[in-house]
């Protein structure tokens, strides 16, 4: 989960999201989303072995995206 901000957290390798259920809601029409409308992703910081772009990598990437939402 995160922190309870209501940040979402993306972690590379394997992905896998992280979020507070309770500030995002599932769509009950599509099950794989997650929605707040009262959110707006206001920063993103990218830390780990990624570039902008980083190009392909056959050995894969580890890397940690967050999205700061207010």
């Amino acid at each position: 989960m995160s922190n309870g901000t209501g940040d979402i957290i993306i972690k590379g390798g394997s992905a896998e999201v992280e979020f507070d259920g309770g500030v995002y809601k599932q769509d009950p029409k599509n099950r794989r989303k997650y929605k707040n409308a009262d959110k707006k992703i206001v920063r993103v910081v990218i830390t780990g072995d990624i570039k902008f772009d980083s190009g392909e990598n056959a050995g894969g990437l580890r890397c940690e995206i967050t999205a700061f939402c207010k």
